[in-house]
């Protein structure tokens, strides 16, 4: 330690050193006598010091001058995992001083009271004076919950004795049901944590039910999301497993990505009320049929359904519980095309009495959209918009420039979508050879337009990777002008989802909300 002598001190030397033999030991209790030398051990010891502080402000200025990435200075925290593996395979598997066993399913853990004791459902189980297990040292415990399997339980009781588990995905509702049985929070957020990475078309019924079974929240909001996005797109997803409720739930929820039009909605209820009532079939084989041959088989099913040719199926009692459904379709929109609603009476599912009085209102509409001067400066209010605006869909497979329509007179209105650099636009056309429906254009100079559109990227599984979503804007459009209403992200990777959302209307005539017969339908629709 050369850096506390003195510089005028020379260097040892064998001869010197032979001269100043080594000091002898000495005993704590003899320093005390001897106050100068303790005083010069004081002051060594106060020169290191300041020389090791020194030598350390000098490597840090030298780790400075190199400029070494700071992670690998920033000190790294690792479990000792040694400890925990010990615990768990002593105490839990081995068993080794348990002082109490627990029987459930016709297995036998032997485990400890000290670790029970970590779950509410142990604990005042041990601390009650009410519990008649307090003072057993065997404990049967009925387990009247199906889903809980002897390796759910295995999983749950080795819980209390590691700090990390594996939870299979096949599992997971399972170790969920032991953990509500034990009340082992830590648990159930890893269960819940599981669930939510693993959603897919093979999962999403199973783990909402389960998730309501047992208040998972979360999980069971990440379910009606991925049904909302996936059900007209996913073709893995057992359609007909879907309860009534569920079903009808999700219908009527805004987050519902319609792909095409409103009356391939109509034919996908249609698909499910017809898995609902063959119970031979096996929904399988229906994923092996292309569309058309699909439709091919249910149209003829429903057709011959009912003998009475005057009713239709929701007019019968038995059927009446599938009104919920079918209600949440938005059918003044399939009725302006004349092919889909061909449909609607030859299916003879839905009574005429839900058709007939959309005529007046889609008529009245379309008076407002051409006569009507205030058509260019109406507003919109934005619950109404999301319940009843027309709903349009699309997948967007690739970069490729495109432009489409979808089907439907659109009071007189033809909107053309063009995707093109990853951009979207809408324009309205107003030139009667390129639309489909010539002579019925709207030909007023303005038309005032409001619109939400929303795209969605979606993993292999189906879950969401990437939204973007407009508010509800209002667009004038001049004859044949184009718009940009929104751009898809660069970082983005097709195929997207597109849903898309108009109105060239008010969806209430205050006008003619008036007393009387007269006006009463109106006012029901």
């Amino acid at each position: 330690m050369g850096s506390y002598l003195s510089s005028d001190k020379q260097e040892a030397t064998p001869e010197s050193s032979a001269k100043n033999p080594k000091p002898k030991k000495r005993k704590l209790n003899e320093c005390r006598g001897d106050e100068s030398e303790l005083s010069d051990s004081i002051s060594i010891v106060h020169n290191y010091s300041a020389s090791c502080a020194t030598s350390n402000q000098l490597r840090a200025s030298t780790i400075s001058n190199k400029r070494i990435k700071p992670e690998l200075i920033t000190p790294c925290r690792k479990k000792m995992k040694s400890t925990s593996n010990y615990i768990y395979k002593t105490l839990f598997v081995n068993g080794e001083n348990s002082d109490i066993k627990v029987r459930a399913l016709n297995k036998e853990w032997s485990l400890h009271k000290l670790y029970l004791c970590q779950s509410p459902y142990f604990d005042s189980m041990f601390k009650g004076c009410k519990w008649k297990e307090s003072n057993q040292t065997v404990i049967e415990i009925a387990i009247p919950d199906q889903n809980i399997t002897v390796n759910s339980l295995q999983i749950a009781l080795g819980s209390f004795y590691r700090e990390e588990i594996e939870i299979m995905p096949i599992e997971a509702i399972n170790v969920l049901a032991c953990a509500s049985l034990f009340s082992l929070d830590g648990l159930i957020t890893q269960c819940e944590a599981v669930m939510l990475e693993n959603v897919s078309s093979h999962t999403v019924l199973d783990y909402y039910d389960a998730a309501n079974l047992y208040g998972v929240v979360k999980v069971s909001q990440r379910c009606l999301k991925w049904l909302c996005q996936n059900l007209m797109v996913n073709d893995e997803l057992r359609l007909g497993s879907l309860s009534l409720s569920l079903f009808e739930k999700v219908l009527g929820m805004d987050q519902l990505m319609i792909i095409q039009v409103e009356t391939d909605l109509y034919s996908l209820c249609k698909k499910w009320l017809y898995f609902n009532l063959v119970e031979e079939w096996e929904e399988s084989a229906g994923a092996k049929l292309d569309s058309k041959s699909w439709q091919k088989i249910a149209n003829e099913f429903f057709k011959n359904l009912l003998c009475d040719k005057q009713k239709c199926l929701l007019d019968y009692d038995e059927y009446k519980k599938y009104s919920g459904v079918f209600g949440m379709i938005r059918l003044q929109h399939i009725m302006s095309d004349l092919p889909s609603l061909r449909l609607l009476y030859s299916d003879r599912i839905i009574p005429g009495e839900w058709i007939e009085p959309l005529y007046a209102k889609n008529w009245l509409n379309l008076l407002f959209v051409d006569q009507d001067r205030l058509s260019n400066e109406f507003e919109i209010e934005p619950d109404q918009f999301e319940s009843q605006a027309l709903r349009f869909g699309r997948v967007l497979s690739d970069e490729q420039p495109a432009t489409w329509r979808w089907v439907g007179f659109n009071y007189g209105v033809d909107l053309l979508v063009t995707h093109a650099a990853r951009t979207l636009t809408l324009k309205r056309n107003t030139i009667n050879m390129h639309s489909p429906y010539k002579g019925l254009l709207s030909n007023k100079t303005l038309l005032r337009i409001y619109y939400a559109i929303k795209l969605v990227e979606l993993d292999p599984n189906g879950n969401e990777l990437w939204s973007k979503k407009t508010d509800i804007q209002c667009l004038d459009l001049n004859r044949s002008e184009e718009k940009y209403v929104i751009s898809v992200d660069c970082k983005v990777k097709y195929p997207i989802l597109l849903n898309l959302l108009v109105s060239v209307h008010p969806f209430s005539h205050s006008y003619f909300q008036t007393s009387g017969a007269n006006t009463s339908l109106l006012e029901q629709v």
